[in-house]
């Protein structure tokens, strides 16, 4: 009697089978990886933009870290001698010009009795004896900052005042006039932070913590910026 062969033994199984896949799916081919030197590129890119970031929310803590009352009443002229403030300029005096820009920083920031208000004269909120001064320079070109005066954080009121308060002292400053000085500077900058940060105070806490801190990073931006002012320590 012949007895048949044995059927041939089955192939070696895997020790780790392949997931049974349900009926009518197809398994798709694996979506190719990056090669592993783009993928440490984009790590140390990634890693260096939360790293910068970092770095400028600790510079901008560290700068307003003494942020305290409203700054003082604006007296952009105190350098300038009597024969300065007598000076023509605009159809008026430097003198004139001084106490009408030592009125609009230190005024509120809105409002009807407030910087906007004679911003706008004779648009509302003006009212019908606000003074809109010719000789003084309205130019601005808002929040140049991307981002800035958007959304809930809007600072164009605030960016107004700074260019208001920058652009007015440069434009009459002179050896006769020395105005656009680090102290007046400073206290500028210093009241466009705490004209953001009223604006801050407005919002939810949890949208004023994000206001706040987008308030010191501008404010920041600005006060590292020397925009030709005289009296800067390492310039003396």
């Amino acid at each position: 009697m012949t007895v048949p062969p044995l059927p041939p033994p089955p192939p070696p199984q895997a020790w780790w089978p392949d997931p049974p896949r349900p009926p009518g799916r197809h398994r798709f081919p694996e979506e190719p990886q990056p090669p592993r030197r783009v993928r440490r590129i984009l790590r140390a890119a990634g890693l260096g933009i939360l790293t910068g970031l970092a770095a400028a929310l600790a510079l901008a803590y560290l700068l307003t870290g003494s942020i305290g009352p409203p700054p003082a009443v604006a007296d952009v002229c105190d350098r300038v001698g009597r024969e300065g403030l007598t000076l023509p300029y605009a159809g008026v005096s430097i003198g004139v010009v001084c106490t009408d820009i030592d009125t609009d920083l230190s005024l509120p920031l809105g409002g009807a009795g407030g910087f906007e208000a004679v911003l706008k004269a004779p648009s509302p909120p003006a009212g019908p004896d606000t003074d809109h001064p010719p000789y003084l320079v309205w130019e601005s070109d808002g929040c140049s900052a991307p981002v800035i005066g958007s959304g809930p954080f809007d600072f164009s009121l605030a960016c107004r005042r700074h260019d208001f308060g920058w652009r007015n002292q440069k434009a009459i400053d002179s050896d006769a006039v020395p105005v656009w000085v680090i102290d007046n500077k400073d206290r500028v900058d210093a009241g466009f932070l705490w004209d953001m940060r009223s604006r801050c105070a407005a919002l939810s806490p949890v949208l004023r913590l994000g206001c706040d801190t987008t308030a010191r990073i501008y404010y920041s931006a600005v006060r590292l910026n020397p925009s030709g002012v005289e009296g800067l320590p390492w310039l003396e």
